[in-house]
This record gives structure tokens, sequence and C-alpha cells, in this order.
């Protein structure tokens, strides 16, 4: 039996086109490609305490069964030739993660709605072989950040908590250099994360995000880095669906590190991510948005016990300045953490099931007053 990681993951799918080795046919057929993710999560939070860290369907007290996802991506292939080409990539996803990602911030979602849809990517795509360059136009997932809104491609079943100050898509273009087999660099412009309309809820436009990466591959293969960095100099009015940054002048970067050592043969993965942002602040607002800073560090451990088990370990910290966590009442600065342990067993080639144990904790990080929130969680997703 193959490995659940045998099946490209929506989040790699997208990756590794960027410099694949072998094009499609010109004549290549549309791809329908996608998931179905339901879970179940249960929540020892004291009394009606919320934590603005999760989602609600994620941080609840009690249980709660979700539709997370429905995901459905259609795709025309790129063929990377000598000749100028196109294809496009279309993905929707239905259920209630599609309700918090399609919102501009979770303080405008009233209760968790499992018929909610996102367009999560809308993009043409185009090979110029002169200059070896992909270029996106439209719709398309942000190019930092470790996790990704498709659940099940991420190590645990709940998002970590860096997670959710790291922007999530953006509309506009992305271009992708290939100079060498080994290393990818991506420039693009388009407007705030979470803003899908750019006037946006403050009725302005013109907010817009400078974008850049760089993925660099060692020649073995099993280590990769990749620093990145979005940069918006006339303000940030979107920036994640569980945070809204309110920024006149902001900026975030990301710097992600996977390795596998050789000896474990892709059975042991270790992976960080650090993240970190600032920005001035907005008096527009009433009351004023104070100025925001915040910096995090996320250690990841994925190892295949023997197949088809896995286990997953995510331990977090995030360091927050004053008001840089908009949906709580908290102004000061905070400290706050996170460990998972996740457990997966791949049941066949499509279908796989997680359980997972979570510790969250931090001064004031739930409302009103708990300080820490254990969470226990199950999933069941079918690829196909």
């Amino acid at each position: 039996m193959e490995q659940e990681s045998s099946i490209v993951p929506e989040r790699d799918a997208v990756e590794e086109q960027i410099a694949q080795p072998e094009a499609p046919p010109a004549d290549a057929p549309l791809k329908l490609t996608g998931y179905v993710d339901g879970t179940y999560l249960y929540n020892f939070g004291a009394g009606n305490s919320t934590s603005p860290l999760d989602f609600p369907a994620d941080g609840i007290p009690r249980g709660d069964f979700n539709l997370s996802a429905f995901w459905l991506r259609l795709e025309k292939p790129l063929t990377k030739g000598n000749s100028l080409e196109a294809g496009i990539q279309f993905g929707v996803m239905l259920g209630e993660d599609a309700a918090y990602y399609a919102a501009e911030d979770l303080s405008t979602i009233p209760e968790p709605n499992s018929n909610a849809l996102y367009v999560g990517e809308a993009f043409a795509k185009f090979w110029v072989p002169e200059i070896q360059m992909e270029m996106w136009a439209g719709k398309f997932q942000a190019v930092i950040g470790y996790e990704t809104i498709w659940r099940p491609d991420n190590p645990c079943i709940t998002f970590g908590i860096a997670d959710a100050f790291m922007p999530q898509d953006n509309i506009g273009v992305l271009a992708i250099f290939t100079p060498d087999s080994l290393l990818d660099i991506g420039v693009g412009i388009g407007n705030c994360s979470g803003e899908a309309n750019d006037l946006g809820a403050l009725g302005e436009g013109d907010q817009f995000n400078l974008m850049t990466y760089a993925r660099i591959k060692n020649q073995q293969g099993n280590a990769k880095l990749q620093p990145g960095m979005i940069f918006s100099p006339l303000g940030n009015n979107g920036g994640n669906s569980r945070i809204a940054m309110e920024q006149n002048f902001y900026y975030a970067w990301n710097v992600i590190g996977e390795w596998s050592p050789v000896f474990a043969k892709d059975n042991w993965k270790l992976a960080f991510d650090v993240t970190g942002g600032s920005g001035t602040g907005d008096p527009s607002f009433d009351p004023a948005k104070a100025p925001t800073t915040f910096a995090t560090g996320g250690l990841y451990s994925m190892w295949n016990i023997i197949d088809p088990v896995s286990l997953n370990g995510r331990l977090e910290y995030v360091h927050t300045s004053n008001n840089a966590i908009t949906n709580s009442a908290r102004l000061s600065g905070g400290d706050y953490y996170d460990y998972t342990l996740t457990l997966g067993v791949k049941i066949t080639e499509e279908l796989a099931w997680r359980g997972e144990g979570r510790l969250a904790w931090g001064a004031g990080m739930l409302t009103p007053t708990a300080s820490a929130l254990w969470t226990v969680a199950t999933e069941i997703y079918y690829r196909f």
C-alpha cells in the first residue's frame, strides 16, 4: 500500500508545476481534482471562551461536526515547450472553511455555514520560453506562508497560530522565473489578501501588495529553503480571514525550511517556519488602530512510522505587540504557544483518517478569562 504522501497534495500541485521536469502535451485535456474533508472537534474550553486565533468551528467549547471543505479544481495543464503557451486553473471550496476564507475577517461571520462558497483560485497561466518565465494572472493563493487553505495538505488537522498572520490570497499578476532547475524566483503585485472586492469595507481602493519569494532546492532533493515577503505601502485592510490587519503601512516576511535525512528515505521530514511583520497603525478607525508588530516560530516533524501510519508534531511560539489580534479585547502584547500531535492512517490510496490532540495557551489568548485550550479532533478526507 502506498503512503498517503504519494498522492500529490493541492499545495504541491501548484508549486511543482513551476519547474515540471516533463511538460504535458499541448493537447492535454482538462483535469479535475479535489477532496472532501469532514472533521469533528471537541474543545475543553472554560464556559463560552473562544480563541481569536482559531476558526470558530476549531475553537468553540464542546464538540462540533463539520463539513470542513469540498474542494474542486479544474485545470488546463500548462505546456512548457519552446513556444508561448497558456493554461488555466480554477478552484472552488464549499463548506465551513469556505465561509471563513470568503469573509473579510471572522467578525463578519455570525456562525459557521457549511453552505458557503469560496473561489480559492481563478487564474490564467502563461509560459514564455525566451526568458524561462511562467506568469499567473487572476486570483491565486498567497506565495508566502507554510500552511495552506487546504486542510488535508497541512501536517495537522487544526491550523497553526502562526498561519493566522500570513496572507491568504491575492488578485493580480505573478511572474515566476526558473534560471536553474534548483531555483525559482517569484515577483508579483496584487490587491491585499482578503480583499477580493478591492474597495473593501473601507470604501477605498488603491490598496496593493508587492510580493516576492525564492525557492532553493539541493541536488539530492531532500532539502528546501524558501524565503518570501509581502509589502503593502498604501495600507493592508485584509490580512487574513482570521486576523484583519488595518494598517497604513505594512509588511510581513516568512522563511520556510524543509529537510529529510538521507537515511530516512523520505519517511521523516523536519521543517521550520519563521515569520514576522510590522505596521504603522491607522488613526482613521474609531478607536484608532495601534501599530502592530509580531514574530512567530514553528517547528514540524512529519514521520511515516510504518506504511501506512504517520505521526506529525507541531510546536509554535507567537509574540505580538499591542492590537495584533484585532478580534480580541486584549490591547497589550502577548506570548502564545501551540503544541499539536497528529496521527494519520491511510485507509486506501485516496482515503485517509487522522486523529489529533492540541494544547494552545498564552495569557489573554482566550476570551473572556481562560489562558489555555485543550482540543481533540478527528478527520476523514478523500482525494480524487
